[in-house]
């Protein structure tokens, strides 16, 4: 029955392996300590250096293709860096249903070429545009970027995007997994030095272990020394372990200009926004949002003063009427009321 079990979780293993190899070169998955750090991610339609846009659409599609890009990646990830010097950054992107054949390469800022880095997936969940995945991606440092390609399928296109890392806070805040790092930076040293003292030989060594387990009678006042002494080697280890945590930062401070106006919606913007389910144009409905609020408030206050005037100008006209009515009716009936004989007297 083991060994039956043993097969069915290998296989398992196996098929996996082959699924994520299906979809991205696969990263090798192994062991190492070092340091996970939450980070922010700017998605961008734009090269954040250089501010070139790189994808078929041009500057006319900006207004989709950066609404796309932001609706694609998510804005907050984590990257890995290892005690050997190695940085992989994980990155979330929903619309999979809606994509695919995506692919990416990766510099450090101010390089002019670029590299194919190792990848995979490392999570699958869903949201309210479909499902989602973890990508992990080797990445040269932290002062990095990233540029990205996935064929939209509204679009019928390869669509080019961008996105880099920044922020970066020491651990994981994220409900993604880190693949990479599995010990914190510093701790297998600190077990191999607590593995070799428990292993010397000492005339007190009873008094080390646990009090339910030692023997013999050790004095009150050997219990509470040893017990200062580990709590300074904890409080030395964590100290020692925080100042190893690198301060790390991207030198890109301000993104490329992404003002872009455009008159008229393109084809990609017409076909996106046709799609079934799909929301991405975020910067052209915001823009005739306003457009429309400015529309509507100005023709309303023309409105209201057209109101008032007509208002005004009916009362007055009312007034003049019952007005001139009173005296035309005094003047017809002033005789008949005796007005007449007081002025001939």
């Amino acid at each position: 029955m083991k060994v039956l079990k043993w097969k069915k979780r290998f296989l398992a293993g196996i098929l996996l392996a082959l699924l994520i190899q299906a979809g991205f070169p696969g990263v090798s998955a192994e062991a190492a300590a070092g340091t996970v750090y939450t980070c922010t991610i700017h998605p961008s339609y734009r090269n954040p250096v250089t501010g070139e846009i790189e994808d078929s659409g041009g500057e006319a599609s900006y207004a989709t293709g950066q609404g796309m890009v932001e609706g694609a990646v998510y804005t907050t990830g984590i990257l890995e860096l290892t005690d050997t010097g190695e940085y992989y950054l994980t990155i979330r992107m929903s619309l999979m249903d809606y994509t695919s054949n995506h692919s990416f390469w990766v510099q450090n800022v101010g390089d002019s070429g670029w590299s194919t880095p190792a990848l995979g997936v490392t999570g699958n969940g869903t949201d309210g545009n479909g499902t989602t995945s973890d990508i992990c991606i080797q990445v040269p440092s932290e002062n990095c970027v990233v540029r990205g390609a996935m064929y939209v399928e509204p679009m019928g296109r390869d669509v080019i995007f961008f996105l880099y890392p920044s922020d970066f806070a020491a651990g994981n805040s994220t409900d993604m997994n880190a693949t990479m790092v599995t010990e914190t930076s510093g701790s297998s040293s600190s077990q191999t030095s607590d593995s070799a003292t428990a292993a010397a030989p000492s005339a007190s060594s009873s008094s080390s272990l646990p009090s339910g387990n030692s023997q013999g009678s050790d004095s009150g006042e050997t219990k509470e020394s040893t017990g200062t002494e580990a709590e300074a080697e904890e409080t030395q280890e964590t100290q020692g372990a925080e100042s190893e945590v690198q301060v790390l930062e991207n030198t890109i401070e301000d993104p490329a200009d992404t003002s872009q106006d455009t008159e008229e919606p393109s084809a990609d913007e017409t076909e996106l926004n046709s799609a079934q389910g799909l929301s991405l144009s975020t910067a052209e409905s915001s823009q005739e949002e306003e457009q429309t609020s400015a529309a509507s408030s100005g023709t309303g206050a023309a409105s209201q003063i057209m109101t008032l005037i007509l208002a005004f100008t009916v009362s007055g006209l009312l007034l003049i009427g019952a007005a001139a009515g009173v005296v035309y009716y005094f003047r017809r009936n002033w005789r008949r009321w005796g007005g007449g004989e007081d002025d001939d007297e």
